[in-house]
């Protein structure tokens, strides 16, 4: 697992441990400000957390210029939220493993994967890959 998938979900399980919808928001904030991260997210009618995509800017920049083959794969197990989690990788130059960004989703569904792959492609400024590679889920 690379480190910043790692981080990404140590991040996770402490803002998600013991906070609710809008003390989740408010840390989120926060670590954007203070640490150049971007989030997204969307919440469910009791203000549960659904959906999370993650990024910052050292893995958009990797994304520009590494971009032209993305993997996406919703196999990684859940987490004690019931939460999948999805990261997007690629490869550099060195033919090693780059994350461009990780996402947390609730069900892996139709739904939650246009969701994400949306926020993803907004989130590195609509540059579309050249293909993407997925894996077969089990919903």
């Amino acid at each position: 697992m690379s480190q910043a998938i790692q981080k990404f979900s140590e991040e996770m399980k402490c803002l998600m441990n013991s906070h609710d919808g809008e003390m989740f928001k408010s840390r989120l904030d926060t670590l954007a400000e203070t640490k150049g991260l971007h989030f997204v997210y969307e919440k469910d009618s009791k203000n549960a957390l659904t959906r999370i995509l993650r990024t910052d800017c050292d893995m958009q920049r990797a994304y520009a210029l590494f971009g032209d083959g993305v993997s996406y794969d919703p196999t990684y197990g859940t987490n004690k939220y019931n939460m999948t989690f999805t990261p997007f990788t690629g490869i550099d130059h060195h033919k090693r493993s780059i994350t461009f960004a990780c996402a947390l989703i609730e069900h892996e569904n139709e739904e939650s994967f246009m969701w994400v792959f949306d926020r993803f492609m907004a989130t590195m400024g609509g540059k579309e890959p050249n293909y993407i590679i997925t894996a077969k889920t089990g919903e």
